[in-house]
C-alpha cells in the first residue's frame, strides 16, 4: 500500500503560535508575530485601533479590555455585561460575532443549560469580544502594514444597526400577540364551559 504524501513545501506556519498562515503576509494575523527572519518584534494594537473596531461604546470597552492583556499576554478575566447579558444571542449578532451568535441561539433551547449558558454570557461576553477584536486587528494590520486602518476597522467592526430595530419590531409583534391570546382566549374558554351548564331553572 502507497502512503499518500502531503506537500507541505508551499505552507508556511508562524514561529511563534505555529498556525498557518498566507505565505504573502508580514505578519502572523493571529499573534502578530513577524515573519521576517531579521525582525522579531509583533504587531502593537493600540487603543485607538480598539476603539475603531468597536465604534459604539467605545470607552467602555476599552476599559475592559486592558483586563485582558497584562504585561503583553492575554489573561481571562471575569467581567460583567449586562447588554450581553440581557440581550442575549442579539447583543452577539449587534457585535457582528455571528458564529458565537448562532451557538447562543442554539444553545438558549437546550433545557436547563440554556439559563446557565444565558447568566454565562454575561461574564464571558467581554473577554469573547475582546478576542475577536484583537483578531480582526491583527488580520488587517497583517495585510496593510504601512496604511491607516481605521476607517477599514470601522467597517468590519462597529455594529449591526438594523438588530435593535428588528428586536424592537419583534418585541412589539410578540407583546400584541400575547395581549390577544391572554384577552380573547379567557372569554371564549370560559364562553365554550357555559354550552355545558344547566338551565337557569333547574340550579
Amino acid at each position: 500500500m502507497t502512503e499518500i504524501e502531503t506537500d507541505t513545501s508551499t505552507k508556511k506556519f508562524c514561529p511563534a503560535c505555529g498556525k498557518e498562515i498566507i505565505p504573502a503576509g508580514n505578519y502572523c494575523p493571529f499573534c502578530g508575530h513577524s515573519l521576517d527572519e531579521s525582525k522579531s518584534e509583533r504587531i502593537q494594537i493600540a487603543d485607538q485601533d480598539f476603539a475603531a473596531y468597536v465604534v459604539n461604546n467605545a470607552g467602555y470597552y476599552l476599559v475592559e479590555f486592558r483586563k485582558f492583556n497584562i504585561a503583553g499576554s492575554d489573561v481571562f478575566s471575569l467581567t460583567w455585561n449586562w447588554a450581553a447579558f440581557l440581550g442575549g444571542f442579539g447583543w452577539l449578532l449587534y457585535r457582528k460575532m455571528y458564529l458565537w451568535s448562532l451557538i447562543a441561539f442554539i444553545i438558549a433551547f437546550v433545557p436547563y443549560f440554556g439559563l446557565a449558558a444565558w447568566i454565562s454570557l454575561g461574564a464571558v461576553a467581554n473577554y469573547l469580544y475582546y478576542q475577536q477584536a484583537k483578531r480582526k486587528i491583527l488580520e488587517m494590520k497583517a495585510l496593510h502594514p504601512s496604511t491607516d486602518i481605521s476607517v477599514a476597522l470601522s467597517h468590519i467592526g462597529g455594529v449591526n444597526r438594523w438588530v435593535p430595530v428588528a428586536a424592537t419590531v419583534f418585541t412589539i409583534i410578540f407583546l400584541l400577540l400575547f395581549m390577544a391570546l391572554f384577552f380573547l382566549i379567557p372569554f371564549s374558554f370560559f364562553n365554550f364551559f357555559n354550552y355545558f351548564r344547566p338551565p337557569s331553572k333547574y340550579i
